[in-house]
């Protein structure tokens, strides 16, 4: 792959997208998104690498539905997915592992650390 991989980010709180990009923009090509229709239709129109996942979206498509999909998807089924989400139960963590994440962070989250779990997918 030329370049930086691509990473897909869908998180509801603007902040959080602002925040992130920054960070995860050193290692990777970043496209962000809030909602699970915008993320959905994103996969149709560009090729991504990595996707990173928060679980608790506003709107009709939840990020465990998110997984699935991408699981579900030829194209997509063994691509890296990281779970970065406020939420900290170990029964969401449990959900998230069985829809087909390759990774759960619980957010508050370091920057450094971030990126230190991204980097296995470079």
């Amino acid at each position: 792959m030329a370049g930086k991989p691509r990473l897909l980010m869908i998180d509801d709180d603007e902040l959080t997208l602002r925040i992130f990009t920054i960070i995860i923009s050193k290692l990777f090509n970043v496209t962000s998104c809030k909602l699970g229709d915008e993320f959905l239709n994103l996969l149709k129109k560009k090729e991504f690498d990595v996707f990173l996942i928060d679980l608790s979206l506003k709107g009709e498509i939840d990020g465990i539905q998110l997984i699935k999909e991408l699981r579900a998807s030829d194209k997509y089924k063994d691509y890296p997915i990281v779970v970065v989400t406020a939420n900290a139960f170990k029964k969401d963590e449990e959900i998230a592992i069985a829809a087909g994440a390759s990774k759960f962070l619980r957010k508050p989250i370091e920057n450094e650390r971030l990126l230190q779990e991204l980097r296995e997918y470079i």
